[in-house]
Parts: structure tokens; sequence; C-alpha cells
């Protein structure tokens, strides 16, 4: 279940791409196959992101947890809620890349473009094979579509921790992502599209953490307690 959450984390910071410039508000579905029965309730989820500037916001849901992150340019903040437990960090990337800096492989994930063209969400997207290789020397494919209309360049907070997702240099934002993973020694597939792609100006004050009620960590011990509660893995 904690993985489930350190998982939404992830893909938040795959996903944080964009122009300085612009406002976007981007509403995702997210299923989520070969889950055993025990955390079925997790399988689909819902997330909104939102982008301004330097300026991101995720929120994502399910029946079993809720997560919400931001990143102001400098400092990533996390807010999870699971079974009414409420914990989170906040982190420059600095500290983060000095926590996760050991577990950084180098090579970047190779990347084939084709041309088949599809539109999601208003946005015609092109496709994508992204080849990893994993710790264990595995390869790991996911096919994208991705749109060169929504910029990427402004915001590094990927390039300090890989997350989920690494798109390595993907020249555009994915707004559609089809996995295969070993997660917690499960096999599962996930399948990430965008429903809506919105550029209406967004306030300032969405970009606030709230974190009344949570037990606020240093991204350390937040990862430390993750894997105590995980059985050390």
């Amino acid at each position: 279940m904690k993985k489930i959450i350190l998982l939404a984390a992830g893909v938040f910071m795959s996903l944080c791409q964009l122009n300085a410039q612009d406002n976007y508000t981007i509403k995702m579905s997210v299923k989520t196959e070969g889950m055993p029965d025990e955390y079925a309730a997790y399988g689909e989820q819902e997330i909104t992101t939102w982008l301004k500037g330097e300026k991101s916001k995720m929120e994502l849901s399910s029946m079993m947890f809720s997560s919400i992150n931001y990143f102001d340019g400098k400092m990533v903040t996390l807010l999870s809620e699971s079974m009414g437990n409420k914990s989170g960090f906040t982190a420059t990337k600095e500290e983060m890349e000095a926590v996760d800096g050991k577990e950084k492989d180098g090579e970047k994930p190779k990347i084939e473009y084709f041309t088949d063209k599809k539109t999601i969400a208003g946005y015609e997207c092109t496709k994508a094979i992204i080849t990893s290789i994993t710790k264990d020397k595995t390869e790991e494919k996911m096919t994208v579509w991705f749109t060169d209309k929504i910029k990427s360049p402004a915001l590094d907070a990927k390039k300090s921790r890989k997350g989920m997702f690494d798109f390595g240099d993907l020249k555009g934002f994915a707004l559609s992502v089809e996995a295969n993973k070993k997660f917690g020694g499960m096999e599962i597939k996930l399948i990430m599209t965008a429903t809506e792609v919105l550029t209406t100006p967004i306030d300032d004050s969405v970009f606030k953490p709230v974190s009344d009620g949570y037990t606020m960590k240093s991204y350390k011990e937040y990862k430390e307690s993750m894997r105590a509660m995980q059985g050390g893995r």
C-alpha cells in the first residue's frame, strides 16, 4: 500500500514538464492491471495536474488513498493520506538528489520515434517507445503518445528524481503512457491517458501547500519510514 503512494509521487515527478510561460490543467485517468485482489481498489485513479511557470501541483485520488504534490521551482512537498494516516515531506531538489543519488542509474533511456499520430484531449500526439534498463539489468519498455505543443525544458524536477517513469529526452509532453512494470514483486501494467487539457489562467493560491494535520518529515526520514513499512525493501 505504501509503495502505491510512492508510485504516485513518482508519477508526479515524471509528468512535471512545461513551458515557463504557460498555464495547464491536465486531467488523466490511470488504470493498473495485474494487481492482486487485496490491492484492487488502487487499480483505478484520477490525476489532476496544474502547471504554471515553474509551479506545479498534482492531486491523485483513488478509493483507498490520496496524495497532493507541489513544486514551486525550489521546494517539493508531498502530502499523502491512506486509511486515515496523513504524512508528508518538504525538500529541495538538491536534498532529494543527495538522498537518491546512490540509487540512480546513469544510463539514459533510449527513445524510438514513429510517424503514427492520434489526437488525445485535443492535442495531436506522436508515438514513441522508450526503453530503460532497470537496476537488475532487465529492459522495460513503455509506449507513449506525446505532444510538442506542451513544452518541457523549464521544469527540471525530474532530473533530480526519475520517478516511476523516466522519459529521458522525450521531445514533448506525454499525454498517454502504457508501461509494463515490476513493482513490489508484482507484474503490473500501467495505463495513463489524458482526458482533458485546459489552458485557462491558474491562481497562485492553487500552488500553496496546506499541511495542517499531516506528520511532516525530512525526505530521508520519509523514505526510511516507507521502507520500514514495506519490510525494509
